[in-house]
């Protein structure tokens, strides 16, 4: 029997650019950094709009706001099934000057959406994000 697990991401937006951040995945590959959106995994009992804000916090120091549900997805690894829900966000201006990444993160930048397929090489959200709104 399979297991399954629910995502939150959060897409950071101010006017017609989004927040990436750059996150280390592994330093035995000579790229060990990958962009993408505020990220993480919804714990058990947890509310997923709890999740997104705390993951915001957590990985930019900040507190953000959901605007809205903008999609969810779906797709299996191996036999694990990841259900997920993308948000849109928003951050007070006065607090990007306090974003504070964790030390396993090493940057952001603010992208417009045309930027995506240059930062993000996660062809499952470029996909996702092909048809939306934002």
């Amino acid at each position: 029997m399979g297991n399954t697990f629910l995502r939150v991401k959060g897409i950071i937006k101010k006017e017609d650019k989004y927040l990436l951040i750059k996150r280390w995945v592994d330093d035995r590959i000579p790229d060990p950094f990958v962009w993408e959106f505020v990220d993480t995994e919804v714990v058990h009992g947890e509310a997923p709009d709890e999740a997104v804000l705390r993951a915001m916090n957590e990985l930019l120091s900040i507190e953000g706001k959901i605007e809205k549900v903008e999609y969810t997805w779906s797709n299996m690894l191996g036999d694990t099934h990841c259900v997920g829900i993308a948000y849109i966000c928003s951050i007070p201006e006065e607090e990007e000057e306090n974003i504070v990444l964790p030390e396993e993160y090493g940057e952001y930048e603010w992208v417009t959406r045309a930027q995506f397929p240059e930062y993000i090489e996660n062809q499952y959200v470029l996909k996702d994000l092909e048809d939306k709104t934002l």
